[in-house]
């Protein structure tokens, strides 16, 4: 090895060492001379303000609905209600399609027992808050009517949303 050789070696070497030692102090954010801060002392106990806003969750929102379903003649479709009533409900789309089409409904049997069905093309209906839906039901209804001879099943479509808050 001649004397070039001798100091690349040597120049190699000091690059490499310099270049360990500036990745070491990189990672320990600390420079030479510079002094430590002092970590922030955690308390166990915070004190709250007296004029602190107390955020209280919304309740729990559901909905139940159904996109261009597809039937043919006569269908009642239950919804299923999580807990045992619905309470607040909301009509926020119906729609029908098919023949007669006028005659789908939505059937809602009420607390007390009253039925109410609600006719298509109904949209954001709100109903009294002291009512609660035991029973939802999406009746949809795509016949050609004849008179003498009897009534032919006809495609239909029904997209409904409904939403509620459910009572245990």
């Amino acid at each position: 090895m001649g004397i070039h050789g001798k100091s690349f070696l040597a120049g190699t070497v000091f690059m490499l060492v310099i270049a360990v030692s500036a990745g070491w102090l990189w990672e320990n954010n600390k420079l030479p001379g510079q002094a430590t801060p002092a970590a922030p002392v955690k308390t166990s106990e915070t004190a709250i303000p007296p004029d602190a806003v107390k955020i209280t969750p919304l309740p729990t929102l559901r909905m139940i609905g159904g996109t261009d379903v597809a039937f043919k003649g006569k269908v009642t479709l239950r919804q299923a209600i999580a807990g045992r009533f619905a309470k607040n409900l909301v009509i926020v789309n119906f729609q029908a399609k098919g023949d007669h089409a006028d005659k789908s409904m939505i059937r809602i049997v009420w607390e007390n027992g009253e039925v109410e069905t609600i006719a298509p093309g109904v949209t954001n209906r709100k109903f009294p808050l002291g009512k609660n839906a035991v029973e939802i039901s999406v009746i949809g209804y795509s016949m050609q009517e004849r008179p003498i001879f009897h009534d032919l099943p006809r495609p239909g479509s029904l997209t409904w949303e409904i939403r509620y808050e459910p009572v245990e």
